[in-house]
């Protein structure tokens, strides 16, 4: 009998062992001893999510006031730099250096405040999914206003690369005077090599009553390169060409040429529930004598529970040589209520 429970005790122990591995887990320490053990979901603008096992909801912690990890999840570790690694990432003393052990190559040497994003390579495709819309209204009894406005995106962020669709409408009537409809959408896709630098293509559709213009076609193609990127800030600068379509509701001929342009996008996030990113793009023609052309774009955003927000945004163009004389500049400012994924 005795050799029959040893038997079984033999076979109980590996599987008990397998069943530990199974429920390793990732283990943050913070100030004070204080620890957390869970499942990393991700770190992105200065803030870890980790679910456990004994909370309804992902616990959010603040990326620099973690003393030290060890995980036993693989992530895409991107660096400071734009440098991306895949592997497990552990603390190797207090003084936030750290290790980023690759399955395959050497390990990686770092600190942890040069780390700026954690995605896990387990998620499945909704895990790498980005999602917003937001809806705005405005109605008023004087001149019969109407106005409605929209804003949304759809994005998909692989290992090294990344594709994002937005799309933005406003459409305004009231009584003795003229429609305003305004579209603008388009699709962005960005490969991110080992290093700062990384290429950049994106395909737009503009549209616009207040200038005229029935339909603008760009296809821009360039390069990028990020300039501050860290837990609190992320700022990066593209050049390249585009060639351009224009199609004008006034009867001027179509247009087509071919611009330059030189751009920068930033993103503040180190402000709790309050975030504010924008882009700006110069476009001086190669083709067209004198002509110039701007875009810009502000949004701030302020979180709100279960994943709702309140955003506003402004969006101004600019051509010096537009259809319509006088029409120079025309902005949209929206203020709305949306739901992210």
């Amino acid at each position: 009998m005795k050799s029959l429970k040893s038997f079984k005790y033999l076979i109980l122990l590996p599987l008990i062992f397998l069943n530990d591995l199974c429920k390793a887990q990732d283990t943050l320490w913070l100030s004070q001893s204080n620890y957390v053990t869970g499942e990393i979901k991700q770190m992105k603008e200065g803030v870890l999510k980790i679910e456990t096992d004994y909370s309804d909801s992902d616990f959010s912690v603040e990326w620099l006031k973690i003393d030290s990890i060890s995980t036993t999840t693989r992530f895409l570790i991107t660096i400071s730099g734009n440098q991306r690694h895949t592997g497990k990432l552990r603390s190797t003393g207090t003084s936030g250096r750290a290790v980023i052990k690759k399955l395959i190559g050497s390990n990686i040497q770092t600190n942890l405040v040069q780390i700026v994003a954690l995605e896990s390579l387990d998620d499945d495709f909704w895990g790498r999914v980005d999602a917003s819309i937001d809806l705005g209204i405005n109605l008023t009894k004087a001149n019969n206003l109407q106005q409605f406005n929209a804003n949304s995106l759809l994005g998909y962020k692989a290992d090294r690369w990344n594709i994002q669709g937005t799309y933005a409408a406003l459409s305004s009537s009231q009584d003795n005077a003229d429609n305003i409809e305004r579209r603008d959408y388009g699709i962005t896709f960005t490969y991110y090599p080992q290093r700062k630098w990384y290429t950049y293509s994106n395909l737009s559709w503009f549209s616009n009553t207040e200038q005229a213009i029935d339909m603008r076609f760009s296809a821009r193609l360039g390069i990028g390169r990020a300039i501050i990127q860290n837990n609190k800030a992320k700022w990066g600068v593209v050049i390249g060409v585009t060639p351009l379509n224009e199609r004008f509701s006034n009867g001027d001929s179509d247009n087509s040429s071919i611009e330059s342009f030189i751009g920068m996008d930033w993103n503040l996030f180190d402000t709790g529930d309050l975030t504010f990113n924008g882009s700006l793009f110069g476009y001086p023609s190669l083709t067209e004598d004198k002509r110039f052309r701007t875009d810009l774009s502000l949004n701030l955003k302020y979180d709100l529970p279960l994943d709702f927000y309140i955003k506003t945004s402004l969006t101004l163009n600019y051509d010096n040589q537009p259809a319509i004389s006088g029409n120079e500049t025309d902005y949209v400012w929206s203020l709305g209520f949306g739901w992210e994924l």
